[in-house]
């Protein structure tokens, strides 16, 4: 059971904009069939955190047909799309958390993850609400304890903002994580992978390049 107190607080929508109102009983009923509720250790996950419109998921589960990714994300219409393309595509490998990623990691104290990847976490670029980004070194830290052996940690964001912020995070890290593309002049997401979600489009069609960060655990 997840406890009903955040160690750290969410900030973001849980509802798109739209007028058209989605059904949230069927979509309780959906998610309940491919919801988080265990960890089980005979199985290794990869953890998706922020999955948006759960494109990333459905990628991350054909190229990883024998582990289980757990889709993290608290934005409801985007899960109602993922709950679909994981019906649609017969996929068997995805759970679904709909809330916070911190409450993934408060029931267990044992290293589960083979893989970490988080898309375009929401850059909060006013500096008021620069606590408010989930990337920061105190993140990482705390993530390193559940990962298993040579773990990478994929880290994408379009925003020049939060690349400073990432990179000052990574310094502060260093103890714990390998910087694996360090010395790569190109961070592009297409030198590594074939997936381009919503908000990678929307990116390039704003003419805003797209970085990729690899960190390894140590």
């Amino acid at each position: 059971m997840f406890s009903s107190k955040y160690t750290n607080r969410l900030f973001g929508r849980t509802r798109g904009r739209s007028k058209k109102k989605n059904n949230l009983e069927n979509y309780y009923k959906a998610l309940d069939r491919y919801k988080f509720k265990k960890f089980n250790e005979k199985l290794e996950y990869i953890l998706d955190i922020g999955t948006g419109y759960g494109e990333t998921s459905v990628f991350l589960a054909k190229k990883f047909p024998e582990k289980v990714i757990i889709s993290c994300e608290k934005y409801v219409d985007g899960n109602i799309i993922l709950l679909k393309n994981i019906q649609k595509n017969s996929i068997n490998n995805i759970l679904l958390h709909n809330g916070n990623v911190y409450n993934i990691l408060e029931i267990t104290n044992k290293k589960f993850f083979r893989i970490v990847w988080i898309f375009f976490p929401d850059p909060w670029p006013k500096n008021k609400h620069a606590k408010r980004r989930l990337i920061t070194s105190e993140f990482l830290i705390k993530l390193h304890k559940f990962l298993k052996e040579n773990c990478e940690i994929y880290i994408a964001t379009d925003s020049t903002i939060y690349v400073r912020f990432i990179l000052n995070s990574i310094y502060k890290c260093k103890d714990y994580f390998l910087w694996v593309n360090q010395s790569e002049i190109n961070l592009s997401i297409k030198d590594y992978f074939d997936i381009e979600t919503k908000y990678y489009k929307k990116a390039i069609n704003s003419q805003r390049k797209p970085s990729l960060f690899i960190l390894r655990k140590l």
